[in-house]
This record gives C-alpha cells, sequence and structure tokens, in this order.
C-alpha cells in the first residue's frame, strides 16, 4: 500500500470551500460526462445519512460510477475487460471532515484507495491532521499542493496565475502566494492506494497517486478557485438543486453517448462485411 498526504493551500475560507467543492464537482461532472463515448459520471445516490459503517459524523452521502475506458492507463486495460473499465465512488460528506472509498467489483480485493479529508483554516501546519496510527505516519509521505505552481500544465481560463475575481478581488496568484494573502485554509487529503497484483502493483499505485490523485486534486481545485464568481454568495439549498439538476443532466448525456458507441460500432461492423 502507498500512503501519500497531500496538503493543497486554497485561498479561502473553510466555510467558502464547502459550497465551492460542491459546485466545481457538479459542474465539472456535467461538462466532462459524455465528451468521449460511453464515459463520464453516473450518480446513483445523493441523500442526507445519519449511521453509517465508517465513522463519520451525519452528513451527505453519495454514491457515483466513473465509467472511464480511455482515462486508464494502457497497462491497465490491457487485463480489465471493457465493462469492467469502472470506479465505484462511496463518499460520506461530514465537512469539514469527508471521507471516499473506491471500489472495482471486477478486480474485488486486489484494488483499493480510499481519501480522508480535513479542511482546515491554516498553511498545512498539522503534523497528523486525520488521525494515523503510528504504522501509518512511518509509511506516508507528505507532499504540499499549489495551484499557482506550473509544474501541471495550465488550462486556458482555469490559470489562477492570471485570473481575477471581480466578486472577492482576490486572484492573480503569485507562484508564493500563501505567504502573504489572506484567506489561506488547507485541504489534508491522506490517500490510501494498494493493487495487490504481482508485477504490476507498484506501477499502478506510484501512477494512480501521482496522476490520479496528485494532479488531479491541483486540475480540480484550479477550477474551483477560477470558478468562485460562480459559486460566491451560493446558498445550500441552490446547490443541492444544481446536483439534482446534474443527476438527471449527467445521465441523459451518458446514455446518449452510448447510443452513439453503440451506432459507431454498428456501422464499423457493417463497413467490414460489405
Amino acid at each position: 500500500m502507498l500512503i501519500k498526504e497531500y496538503r493543497l493551500l486554497m485561498p479561502l475560507r473553510v466555510e467558502e470551500y464547502f459550497i465551492a467543492q460542491l459546485y466545481m464537482v457538479a459542474k465539472a461532472s456535467s461538462e466532462e460526462t459524455g465528451r468521449k463515448a460511453g464515459e463520464g459520471i453516473e450518480i446513483v445516490k445523493n441523500e442526507p445519512y445519519e449511521e453509517n459503517d465508517q465513522g463519520m459524523p451525519p452528513g451527505q452521502y453519495t454514491e457515483k460510477i466513473f465509467h472511464l475506458k480511455s482515462r486508464l492507463p494502457k497497462f491497465v486495460r490491457m487485463f480489465l475487460p471493457e465493462d469492467a473499465m469502472k470506479i465505484y465512488e462511496y463518499s460520506w460528506n461530514a465537512y469539514p471532515r469527508c471521507k471516499t472509498v473506491y471500489r472495482n467489483p471486477w478486480l474485488g480485493d486486489t484494488f483499493s484507495l480510499v481519501v480522508d479529508s480535513l479542511h482546515v483554516q491554516d498553511k498545512g501546519t498539522l503534523e497528523n491532521a486525520l488521525g494515523l496510527t503510528e504504522d501509518e505516519l512511518r509509511k506516508r509521505k507528505v507532499e504540499f499542493l499549489n495551484i499557482a505552481d506550473d509544474e501541471v500544465k495550465m488550462v486556458k481560463g482555469e490559470d489562477p496565475t492570471t485570473f481575477h475575481s471581480e466578486k472577492t478581488g482576490r486572484g492573480p496568484l503569485a507562484p508564493d502566494w500563501y505567504k502573504n494573502t489572506e484567506p489561506v485554509m488547507c485541504c489534508y487529503k491522506v490517500c490510501k492506494l494498494q493493487f495487490k497484483k504481482w508485477g504490476l502493483q507498484t506501477k499502478v499505485e506510484q501512477w494512480g497517486q501521482y496522476y490520479g490523485l496528485r494532479n488531479t486534486f491541483i486540475k480540480y481545485h484550479r477550477k474551483l478557485f477560477c470558478w468562485i464568481d460562480e459559486w460566491y454568495g451560493l446558498t445550500v439549498e441552490d446547490i443541492r438543486r444544481m446536483e439534482d439538476e446534474t443527476q438527471k443532466l449527467t445521465k441523459e448525456k451518458l446514455e446518449k453517448s452510448k447510443w452513439t458507441t453503440a451506432s459507431n460500432d454498428s456501422e464499423s461492423f457493417e463497413e467490414e462485411y460489405e
């Protein structure tokens, strides 16, 4: 198992981030679903919860299916059947604490990913924010993530180093913005990734941590910040309405893209045997 703790600093207040994260997830889910045939996010459940087996306080439970296909690296696709290229996400959001578990039924116990998060109004100074055991602390590697660092390629319109918020006056962000900017908060994310398959374990765990988690956290938190004028001032009720609309829209887009796939496959079959 590879354990990484990412400490991602954001120019936000903790209470703002709650709305910002929900907005970003809903908008990004809608934008990316159906972009490629048969790929996207299927929202199965989004409901309040009280009791759970994860040791989490009451909050909001979501269950999603990520239809991946082309997003998986070739060395993973080579041994997975096409209908198994899915990741099931189970998430308990008791903000400022969140826990998300990822599974793949076809892989079973071979694959396990757990992301435990805590959001704090500090600059990443807590040494054990998520209460890891002594053994886990010995295995853990800590890395600070900076959305203004250009190590991960910037996307036009989602570049914190050029973006300026009209509503809040925040931005653009200098590379060392967190040293003299207020507010500053930290998203502590402990990611435990395990892939028990001989010959592939190290490669998959390293790829998953770097590309699947680290770089993805940076990419989507850039969106979150650069969309601030869209979500700033929204209420939880506004977000829940948006999530309901997103659930319906993503389902429609995913189904439509599957029909596109089936149509293309049929045309290819006919061309091959004409």
